[in-house]
């Protein structure tokens, strides 16, 4: 019966790639951010909104009630970009509150991305290489390029290195980074940027200029088009830099011992991340166990369309509310 069962898992997921396949190759240059393979299950909603009373009225709309209560309970929501009034809100509290509403169903919803990807890719690896030129043998050299591995996929340290870039990043360890990078959503990158997570850029454009950047200093913030794009970027920088392989390989280790991934103990291994070396740990380790973010700890996505439903007015919201 378990031969039979994973025989069918592995015919839908081949049907899931194929598909997806197809429909990656009908894409255009602009969606060039886009994994190749974009989530089936789950149907995110785009909303928008441009104050802070506008968006506490999508979210009362859709009956997205904070703190969560239990799990499935965090609709999958995708907003754009903070309001832009988000850094006039002057109680700290309630900033902090609306940042992590905002933030919360992007961080599960991409690692709802990488999730998928990685049961695919590791069913592919371990049950035969597709044949070459086939849909899902270019969908895993395309991804092994995505992931900047390189080698033969014939070969068990290529397919390793592959299974160890492809993986999620603990919610509470991207709400504490991103909190600490933005002052909770108020810094000049996150509203001008979309930028929450401090990351460089080296090139001449697509970056806002640091007011506190050494006279020899070249670098940018790096600016992206929306939140997602901002919080995708970050991801894959901890799955694919050089700087964070020990953070990858106790990733690996929390997986094979069978056990739950820590964001407290993975933040251990961030040191590279700021100049502050330990005291930028210890600060992210103090954000993850606050109340605002340990409360989080059981939060999931809810599945289905019913969330999103009479939401279609409210996502439209502006100024005059």
């Amino acid at each position: 019966m378990k031969k039979h069962s994973i025989a069918l898992l592995g015919l839908g997921l081949l049907t899931l790639v194929l598909v997806t396949a197809i429909v990656v190759a009908a894409q255009t240059s602009a969606h060039a951010l886009s994994s190749p393979l974009t989530p089936m299950a789950i149907h995110t909603k785009d909303v928008s909104a441009d104050t802070v009373r506008a968006l506490d009225s999508v979210f009362k709309n859709i009956g997205y009630n904070w703190p969560p209560g239990g799990q499935q309970s965090i609709p999958p929501l995708m907003l754009a970009e903070l309001p832009d009034d988000f850094d006039k809100i002057r109680d700290v509290d309630e900033r902090r509150e609306l940042f992590l509403r905002v933030l919360l169903p992007i961080v599960l919803i991409e690692n709802q991305r990488l999730r998928e990807q990685r049961e695919l890719a590791a069913w592919l690896l371990e049950s035969g290489l597709p044949a070459d030129g086939s849909l899902t043998r270019d969908w895993l050299n395309e991804l092994a390029k995505q992931l900047r591995v390189r080698g033969d996929l014939n070969e068990p340290s290529v397919r390793e290195k592959i299974l160890l870039r492809l993986d999620e990043i603990p919610p509470a360890l991207a709400l504490a980074q991103a909190a600490i990078e933005t002052g909770w959503g108020s810094s000049r990158f996150a509203l001008e940027g979309n930028s929450l997570f401090g990351q460089w850029t080296f090139g001449k454009t697509g970056g806002l200029t640091p007011n506190s950047r050494d006279a020899d200093a070249t670098h940018l913030v790096a600016s992206f088009p929306d939140l997602r794009a901002s919080v995708r970027a970050y991801m894959r920088n901890l799955n694919t830099g050089n700087a964070y392989h020990e953070f990858r390989t106790a990733r690996a280790a929390i997986h094979a011992a069978g056990k739950p991934l820590g964001a407290y103990e993975l933040a251990g291994y961030l040191h590279r991340y700021s100049a502050r070396g330990e005291d930028y740990i210890t600060e992210i380790r103090r954000i993850i166990r606050s109340p605002a973010i340990s409360a989080l700890a059981e939060a999931s996505l809810a599945y289905g369309t019913k969330v999103l439903e009479g939401n279609e007015r409210s996502e439209k919201l502006d100024h005059h509310g």
